[in-house]
């Protein structure tokens, strides 16, 4: 019998920061770092994701316009097509 996929928007919020970091570690957050910044979960309402950049991509233009979109891309195939993230 296979498990039954969890629902992301259901879960707690410790275990959804759990999952997106588990999704977000093995390359994001290192690609952040490496520019001289990061970014950091500020609050998850169901399937909307509320980030926080710092550092150098605070106030980086590519943040917005290319890896934002490609963080919001991994975790919806990561964890669920639903998702949105919000930069705060």
């Amino acid at each position: 019998m296979s498990t039954p996929k969890k629902d992301f928007a259901t879960m707690d919020i410790d275990d959804q920061v759990d999952w997106v970091n588990e999704v977000l570690e093995p390359e994001i957050y290192p690609a952040l770092m490496m520019d001289g910044g990061g970014m950091e979960i500020m609050d998850i309402e169901g399937t909307n994701i509320k980030v926080r950049y710092y550092g150098a991509c605070g106030n980086c233009a590519i943040g917005e316009s290319a890896t934002f979109p490609y963080i919001e891309q991994t975790l919806k195939m990561a964890i669920d097509p639903r998702i949105t993230v919000e930069q705060v």
